[in-house]
């Protein structure tokens, strides 16, 4: 397999708990497999002694508390949004930062949340940024309250807010399905089509209050990956719906939308149980805008069996021609690594996947994928390869590592030998592209917010 000789490292922040969620899951209902070998496409890769990423600028800075997980969005005219969490006083916020030149410099930060400390401080899982048409600035993340019969004694619910001025200010938030039973919700994360359709998928824990006061895991009910939407610019979203109750209770939820009614949630989904059940990541697809989803289809089979949870998803991203991107990290025995494919039936099955880091031993890391304005696809990830803390056990620990970047241009894979930060990263939580541009935020060791910017 294709192996990257760099030897490189990564921190991973491990923040507050999750709620109630069992390691274990039932057996699986019907699936669709696209059953086949990860190829290594030696013809097809290109190695670049550089990058094309400016030095990395600082966004924040704090001296005491980590700032895990920032978020970046890039409009249609090129501004940049970043978004980020900070504690102060032992209150975490989230505040909004723009540029307009570029990523050479950032405006003053914009409070988001109005409520003090309504937000769960996570490097796992970033809140969410999206953009509108008309100024609109959309934002979702998860707060969390002490619980001491939840798992971890947390329960957390998600929250999200609009801004109609671009940004200078934010409104009241709501949160999300309060109308309905109690559960958790956790490993979001939301995506707008072009038409102003707002799409958020979660994992859920259904819960409820027990005859103290407080809240239990309500086993009644399926946990599982749970949808809604939006119509209205976020006024109102409707009736959450379960899209599947077979979901890794602690890897991230990822979705992707765009203009033609095409809406799609990837999730790691578990297959058997007990010591021999499978962990692969799956995508499901609807045609109608959210109104109705495929059952799930595995981007690979990649038959990773393993009874726990590696905190990472499956990032997605659509080009202009309806073609979906997917990239992935799978912990299977003889193709650990982290993968990319691409689907151009809806999600209804996908191509071979091309290695992108690959090796005997590759610890749980962070992938992430945009499509820019002339279709390019880029790449960006973490590579602890060899100097990973955790050894073999497949779980986020206090990591260290340096993180790469590469393009998929008519199918090669185009990759950088040069890492775009200058020194240990904690987390990186996301790539974003429009307008020529393509941005990069991770936060680093000294608890800094960095950006990095290439122009396309």
């Amino acid at each position: 397999m294709n192996k990257i000789l760099v030897l490189v490292v990564v921190t991973l922040v491990i923040a507050v708990g999750v709620s109630a969620f069992a390691l274990t899951s039932s057996n699986t209902d019907v699936f669709t497999s696209i059953i086949q070998e990860p190829v290594v496409l030696e013809g097809k890769i290109s190695i670049l002694d550089t990058n094309p990423f400016s030095a990395p600028l600082t966004i924040a800075q704090s001296m005491k508390v980590a700032q895990p997980a920032p978020n970046v969005t890039i409009g249609d005219d090129g501004k940049i949004y970043v978004l980020y969490q900070d504690t102060v006083n032992e209150q975490t916020n989230i505040f909004l930062k723009t540029s307009t030149d570029n990523g050479e410099s950032f405006s003053d930060p914009v409070r988001v949340n109005l409520l003090d400390n309504n937000v769960a401080l996570d490097g796992r899982v970033a809140p969410t940024i999206q953009l509108g048409d008309d100024g609109e600035v959309y934002v979702t993340w998860a707060n969390s309250r002490y619980e001491p019969n939840m798992f971890m004694g947390n329960y957390r619910q998600l929250v999200f807010t609009q801004s109609f001025n671009d940004g200078k200010s934010f409104e009241p938030s709501i949160i999300i399905g309060a109308e309905e039973l109690h559960s958790g919700k956790y490993f979001q994360h939301m995506s707008v089509d072009d038409h102003g359709g707002i799409h958020m998928a979660w994992l859920d824990g259904p819960a409820k209050m027990n005859s103290t006061g407080y809240m239990e895991k309500d086993k009644s009910r399926d946990s599982g990956v749970k949808y809604t939407q939006s119509l209205d610019g976020g006024m109102t979203f409707e009736t959450t719906k379960l899209i599947d109750a077979d979901a890794c209770p602690c890897c991230n939820v990822q979705t992707a939308a765009d203009g033609e009614g095409n809406v799609y949630i990837s999730w790691r989904k578990v297959f058997g149980s007990g010591d021999t059940q499978v962990r692969d990541m799956v995508v499901a697809s609807s045609t109608d805008s959210g109104k109705t989803f495929s059952g799930p289809v595995k981007i690979h089979d990649d038959g990773f069996q393993f009874k726990g949870c590696v905190h990472v998803g499956a990032p997605m991203a659509i080009d202009s021609e309806g073609t979906l991107h997917v990239a992935w990290y799978t912990g299977a025995t003889e193709r650990q690594g982290m993968y990319y494919a691409t689907s151009t039936d809806n999600g209804q099955s996908f191509s071979d996947p091309m290695p992108i880091l690959t090796g005997d031993w590759v610890p749980p890391q962070r992938i992430f994928i945009t499509v820019d304005n002339t279709d390019t696809v880029w790449l960006t990830w973490e590579d602890a390869t060899g100097l990973s803390t955790n050894e073999e056990v497949w779980r986020y620990g206090d990591t260290q590592a340096l993180i790469f970047t590469a393009q998929v241009i008519d199918g090669e894979l185009i990759r950088s030998n040069s890492p775009i930060n200058l020194s240990d990263a904690k987390s990186l939580t996301n790539i974003d592209s429009d307008n020529g541009l393509v941005s990069i935020v991770w936060t680093e060791t000294d608890n800094s917010i960095k950006i990095s910017t290439a122009e396309n």
